[in-house]
């Protein structure tokens, strides 16, 4: 789906504001920009409410508690998706994404953008240990799109994640890396090594991103960076709002 209105105020330059050079630093360096607060709590919060209202109506999960044991023991990937295809947001992206938002992306990845439609993000507790073995480590893009910068996603949190509590993770630095396979031997490092530090691979280095914070916090990310869904060791559902804007 494109959103022609705010291609062509990007590329007006008449919305939102401009990034800061060291935002920009940082996202050419890491991949990334955290945003806190973001988002007004009155915007994200009316999406929190609707996904737990379907979550109890489907009979998954109310009042803290797994209503069903049919998602029991799906892995936190499968799991993920099907909650996103059972639970859906009429004009998501409409909701989460603000001018200023999609203005910044455009800054960042230095062109227009268009605007898939968005993807809500939820994972229930899941009863392991929280680790970083047997991930799914991925891109949204093909290899062909790897030259330049094919677009930016947003992550949008629409509750309080805390750590460890299924924040999508992100391989930060490895948007410079050709190569998958070196990005993910960077994870294997950090794996060995612990996942609060940050390793080299050649002259790129990488380090293990968790976007936990608060209800309107936004992750901006180039899309090149490997990332994840992860483990949720809390007692809590993570909530959770994605949205890819792709140049061209």
């Amino acid at each position: 789906m494109r959103f022609p209105l705010f291609k062509a105020l990007c590329q007006s330059g008449s919305v939102g504001f401009e990034v800061t050079p060291e935002q920009r630093k940082e996202f050419s360096e890491k991949g990334y920009i955290y945003i806190p607060g973001a988002l007004a709590k009155s915007v994200v919060l009316p999406v929190r409410d609707h996904v737990l209202k379907e979550l109890k109506r489907l009979n998954i999960w109310s009042t803290g508690r797994m209503l069903s044991q049919k998602l029991k023991g799906v892995p936190v990937f499968q799991q993920t998706g099907k909650l996103g295809q059972l639970i859906s947001y009429r004009n998501l992206n409409e909701r989460i994404i603000s001018q200023e938002l999609y203005s910044d992306m455009c800054l960042l990845a230095d062109a227009p953008l268009h605007g898939q439609d968005g993807q809500l993000l939820i994972s229930l507790p899941h009863p392991i240990a929280w680790t970083l073995e047997k991930l799914n480590w991925h891109r949204d893009i093909s290899k062909s799109q790897l030259k330049g910068i094919p677009g930016g996603q947003a992550f949008v949190l629409l509750d309080n994640v805390a750590a460890k509590g299924g924040a999508t993770l992100a391989l930060a630095g490895s948007h410079r890396l050709e190569s998958q396979h070196q990005a993910k031997q960077g994870v294997s490092k950090l794996i060995s090594e612990g996942v609060n530090i940050s390793v080299k691979v050649g002259d790129v280095e990488l380090s293990i991103l968790e976007m936990a914070g608060h209800s309107g916090d936004v992750y901006l990310m180039d899309m090149r960076v490997l990332h994840t869904p992860s483990i949720n060791s809390t007692k809590n559902v993570r909530i959770m709002a994605t949205a890819r804007y792709f140049s061209g």
